[in-house]
């Protein structure tokens, strides 16, 4: 018996295909199967009496006909979750799947933790984390936010900043020992740990009595993206690193670190929130922004960006 799909479905099903470019991979986001996906995209297009897509085995495609549907499949579909909270009274309960993505070093602290609070506070939400130490497209993955540090990559991105994180310099004992003072005359000769896209080549330290600068090379024979191996690293004496105060907090007061160069840190970092362009924000996204402000208050080094609405991109 043939399958009849609300058209809004198919609708929804196509922006899916468009942005995943994959109709495996949309199906995986709507808890489908390939094949139904498959139907859903024929009879969308037999129901519009033109193609959409254009796909091979290796390629994947929109017609020009297909690139105008989607731009007009969102705003609908944007319109529409829109009145479907006000008609229903959703817009104060968060519930769904919150699909997040975020940077290790924090996804495995205290991103985890603002996600499942908000979980424990509203028991029909569902999350699926994902992590990645680099910024990521939404519109590819699914996904409904990004959480990443450092500079927004591109100015068209809907983007909330949600304020600075603080970061100093470190060191075993006895690597301090083995290398003798850290000063910085000495530091570009010195080894440090570099963190790509944030702790490589030139950097600007700051000191922290009165906000003075100083661009100072860096000298990184041991390199990474990943934050978590980069301060494994430097808990191996590998080198000098660089560390939020919340994340080396501890290996300090146990003595495993020490405060090179106190008087001066690296400049401080931001910490923004990517979101899918539009006006709708689902009550989930909304709540998961002031838990995750929240848990960020929490840790020593973040200083807070006054409260607005998310800025850039198209709104």
């Amino acid at each position: 018996m043939k399958t009849t799909y609300d058209r809004l479905e198919l609708l929804d099903t196509f922006q899916r295909i468009s942005e995943a470019r994959s109709l495996s991979k949309a199906a995986r986001q709507l808890g489908t199967t390939q094949p139904t996906v498959s139907r859903r995209l024929v009879e969308l297009e037999s129901l519009l009496g033109c193609k959409l897509v254009n796909r091979t085995t290796s390629t994947f495609s929109l017609t020009d006909e297909g690139q105008t549907l989607l731009l007009e499949a969102r705003d609908l579909g944007e319109r529409w979750a829109g009145l479907s909270d006000r008609l229903q009274g959703r817009q104060s309960r968060p519930e769904g799947t919150l699909r997040v993505i975020g940077p290790a070093g924090y996804g495995a602290s205290f991103l985890t933790d603002a996600l499942t609070g908000l979980m424990a506070a509203h028991p029909r939400l569902k999350v699926e984390l994902m992590l990645s130490d680099r910024y990521t497209d939404l519109a590819a993955t699914g996904a409904e936010c990004c959480v990443f540090v450092g500079e927004v990559p591109d100015q068209d991105i809907v983007c909330r900043t949600l304020g600075t994180m603080e970061r100093v310099l470190v060191a075993t004992p006895a690597l301090v020992e083995r290398i003798g003072p850290v000063t910085l005359a000495r530091l570009p000769r010195l080894p440090f740990i570099g963190l790509e896209a944030h702790v490589v080549g030139m950097v600007q330290l700051v000191r922290r009595s009165d906000g003075a600068s100083r661009m100072v090379m860096l000298n990184t024979p041991f390199r990474t993206p990943s934050l978590p191996a980069n301060y494994r690293a430097t808990l191996n004496g590998a080198g000098i690193g660089s560390a939020a105060p919340w994340m080396c907090r501890d290996d300090i007061a146990a003595g495993r670190l020490v405060r090179v160069l106190p008087q001066w840190s690296l400049a401080p970092v931001g910490i923004h929130v990517a979101l899918l362009p539009g006006r709708h924000r689902p009550a989930r996204v909304t709540a998961f922004i002031e838990a995750i402000r929240e848990q960020l208050l929490l840790q020593e080094g973040f200083v807070a960006a006054p409260l607005a609405p998310a800025a850039g991109g198209r709104r």
